[in-house]
C-alpha cells in the first residue's frame, strides 16, 4: 500500500511538472539580465534613507533581501516595502535620537553599527523560541518580523524597541566590558535551558533575572536588564521588583545599580536621563502611555510612599465634610443596615485604607462591635492593578488566615456592598480635595470613580 501511493504522488507531480512546461513554451526564451539585483534603480525611499541615516549617522539600511545577510540555513522573508521607512523612523527615533539628545551626536554616530538589515519574518529556533534581532561584531543589527510592525500600537513597537535597545547594548559591552560583580549576583542560575517549559518566568523572577532570556548567560542578563529599564520603564521595573520573593528583589536592584553605574562610569551617560528622553520619545511618536508623575497620588502610591488612608464617615475633623460623595455615603448605609442583621452586630464609621508591598496590595480594614459592645476588626485583602491609563482597580480575594481575616469572612455578607463598590469600578487616585489648599496639600488623598468626579472617598493620609 505503501509503494502504490508513493508511486501516485510520483506520477502526479511529474504530470504538474509536464503541463506547466508546455503551457508556456512560447516563453522560454526569457532575457535574466532584466532580473539582475545590480541593475536596481534607487528610489524615493532610498534617497530618504540616504538623507536621514546615512548621511546623518553613517549607517548603511539593507531592506532588499540578500540571503548571506542573515542565517542560511532558515528561511527568510524580505520586508513589506511599505514596512521599511516606519521600521526606520523607528530606530531613529527610539533609538538614535535618545542617545544623540542625552550623550550628544559624537557619541552616537562613533559607537552606533553602521549597518541595519531588515527581514520581514522571524527567523525561528529549534526550541520553538523566535529571534527578533542580533548584534554582530560591534558592527550590524539585524531586524526580523518587520512585516507585523504596527506603528500606531505601541505595545507592537515597545517590543522592536526593546530589542534594538538589548542588541545596542552588546555593542556598549564589546567596547567596555561588563563590570565582574554583575556575573556575580547570580553566579549559579544562567542556563542555556531557559526556554524549557521548566525554566518559567516566574521561576525566572523568583531568581532575580528581568525574564527567562536574561538568564541564558550573564551578558544577556545585563542586555535584558538595561532594556528593560529603558523601554518598558522605571515603573515596570519596580513593579517588577516589588512583586518577586525578597532575596529576589535584593538582586534585581543590584542588578539596576550595576548597569546605572556601568553607562556612568563606562561612557559618563545619566542612565536616568536615557529612560527619561526615551519616553518622552516614545509618548510625542507612538502614543505611548506618560509615565506617572512621581509626585501625583498615583506616584505616591505606586511607590510604596502612601501608607494609609482613613475615612471617617460619621465623626472627625472638617475634612469629613468632604470626604465622601452622595454616592459613597449610599453605599456606607447599605453596610449600617445590613450589619445587624448578622447577630445584631454594628458596624462603626472609621474605615482604615492600608496599602502595603510597595502600593500593589490594598487592605481594607473595617470596625464593628457585638451585641455586648465588644469591638473587632473585620480586613479584606484587594490586589491592586494599575492600568496604562493611570487608573486603578481593586480585586477583593478572600484571605483564609485568623484574626481580622476571620472576622472578615464571617462578617463578610454584611461588608459586601462595600466589597462591591470597590470591585465594580475603575478609580483615579488623587491628592483631595483639589482645593484644600496649600496647607493640606499631601496631607488628604483618595479616590473618585472614574468618568464621575462626584462619586470619591478620602480622608487624611499617613506616608511611610
Amino acid at each position: 500500500m505503501k509503494t502504490k501511493i508513493l508511486t501516485f504522488l510520483l506520477v502526479f507531480t511529474i504530470v504538474a511538472i509536464q503541463q506547466s512546461c508546455r503551457k508556456d513554451d512560447t516563453n522560454l526564451d526569457v532575457d535574466l539580465s532584466q532580473y539582475n539585483p545590480d541593475g536596481f534603480v534607487k528610489g524615493e525611499l532610498d534617497e530618504w534613507l540616504t538623507r536621514t541615516l546615512t548621511d546623518q549617522y553613517n549607517i548603511e539600511v539593507t531592506y532588499r533581501f540578500n540571503r548571506n545577510l542573515g542565517d542560511v540555513s532558515r528561511n527568510i522573508a524580505p520586508p513589506d516595502i511599505s514596512k521599511v521607512k516606519p521600521t526606520a523612523e523607528m530606530v531613529l527615533n527610539g533609538f538614535l535620537k535618545v542617545y544623540e539628545n542625552v550623550a550628544g551626536a559624537p557619541f552616537i554616530k562613533q559607537t552606533t553599527p553602521k549597518h541595519f538589515v531588515f527581514f520581514g519574518s522571524t527567523s525561528y529556533n529549534t526550541n520553538g523560541t523566535e529571534i527578533l534581532g542580533t548584534a554582530s561584531q560591534g558592527r550590524r543589527i539585524t531586524l526580523y518580523n518587520l512585516n507585523t510592525l504596527d506603528p500606531s500600537n505601541y505595545e507592537n513597537v515597545k517590543r522592536r524597541l526593546r530589542t534594538i535597545h538589548h542588541e545596542y547594548t552588546h555593542i556598549l559591552n564589546q567596547l567596555v566590558v561588563i563590570p565582574p560583580s554583575f556575573e556575580l549576583v547570580t553566579p549559579g542560575d544562567y542556563t542555556s535551558d531557559w526556554a524549557s517549559s521548566t525554566e518559567t518566568e516566574t521561576k525566572a523572577k523568583e531568581l532575580g533575572f528581568i525574564s527567562r532570556y536574561a538568564r541564558d548567560q550573564f551578558s544577556e542578563d545585563f542586555a535584558e536588564t538595561a532594556a528593560h529599564l529603558i523601554v518598558e520603564g522605571q515603573e515596570y521595573y519596580d513593579a517588577y521588583v516589588a512583586s518577586a520573593p525578597a532575596s529576589a528583589q535584593e538582586k534585581l536592584r543590584r542588578k539596576e545599580t550595576i548597569v546605572v553605574d556601568y553607562f556612568k562610569q563606562a561612557f559618563n551617560i545619566d542612565f536616568r536621563e536615557i529612560q527619561r528622553v526615551y519616553q518622552e520619545a516614545v509618548v510625542t511618536h507612538y502614543n505611548a502611555p506618560r509615565p506617572v508623575d512621581p509626585e501625583s497620588a498615583l506616584g505616591y502610591l505606586k511607590t510604596g510612599r502612601i501608607a494609609d488612608i482613613s475615612v471617617d464617615l460619621v465623626n472627625g475633623e472638617h475634612y469629613v465634610a468632604f470626604g465622601k460623595s452622595d454616592d459613597f455615603q449610599a453605599v456606607w448605609e447599605e453596610v449600617v443596615a445590613t450589619m445587624p442583621t448578622l447577630s445584631g452586630r454594628q458596624v462603626q464609621s472609621l474605615l482604615t485604607f492600608r496599602f502595603v508591598e510597595n502600593g500593589y496590595k490594598l487592605i481594607v480594614d473595617g470596625r464593628y462591635t457585638n451585641t455586648a459592645g465588644s469591638a473587632f476588626q473585620a480586613s479584606f485583602d484587594f490586589p491592586v492593578t494599575y492600568l496604562p491609563n493611570g487608573h486603578i482597580k481593586f480585586t477583593y480575594v478572600q484571605n483564609d488566615g485568623t484574626g481580622a481575616y476571620g472576622n472578615g469572612r464571617t462578617t463578610l455578607a454584611g461588608w459586601k456592598p462595600l466589597l462591591d463598590y470597590l470591585e465594580a469600578h475603575e478609580f483615579v487616585p488623587d491628592w483631595l480635595p483639589t482645593n484644600a489648599g496649600p496647607e493640606n496639600f499631601r496631607k488628604f488623598a483618595g479616590f473618585y470613580v472614574d468618568g464621575d468626579e462626584d462619586n470619591y472617598f478620602y480622608g487624611p493620609v499617613v506616608l511611610n
